[in-house]
């Protein structure tokens, strides 16, 4: 299958919503063979800026985990959204926004954008989890098929 590198961008006081989707995304991304990356591959010693920098440079699809401590974070926001927005100009990169917690998000870039999970109704307000975290996974299944189904019909 294709090369598929998929960004996941998020504010550590949203960790525990982060491990959550981690174990829902596993064999979607496996299924498509696309690998994850997320500031918890950096190792001891590595330059964290070069590390995020070439992940976000190898990334086809970025996600991220929407909250208002994502938004105020200016690192989030202008290192990591900012690149990817840039790549998604010139049709290198996918915003893929999921909304943890309720906060501002339309008042931002991401207003325009389709959000996750269904009519971007946050994480933390759905009763089950396992519908809510399933429901992004097969949403981003959604991405990674016509991702790939574009790559086969450009060759």
């Amino acid at each position: 299958m294709s090369n598929l590198n998929v960004f996941l961008s998020y504010c550590h006081e949203d960790e525990q919503f982060k491990l959550k989707l981690l174990k829902y995304l596993k064999p979607v991304l496996k299924g498509f063979n696309a690998s994850l990356w997320h500031d918890g591959n950096i190792l001891t010693g590595q330059s964290l800026e070069d590390s995020i920098q070439e992940a976000l440079e190898q990334s086809t699809i970025f996600i991220c985990l929407i909250s208002s401590d994502y938004l105020a974070s200016d690192y989030c926001i202008d290192k990591e959204l900012e690149y990817a927005l840039d790549k998604q100009k010139i049709g290198k990169a996918n915003i893929f926004p999921v909304v943890l917690r309720k906060c501002n998000w339309t008042h931002t870039i991401f207003y325009d954008l389709k959000c996750q999970p269904k009519d971007a109704k946050p994480v933390i307000k759905w009763d089950d989890e396992d519908d809510v975290y399933t429901e992004i996974s097969d949403e981003l299944a959604k991405v990674l098929k016509s991702l790939t189904s574009n790559n086969i019909k450009k060759k």
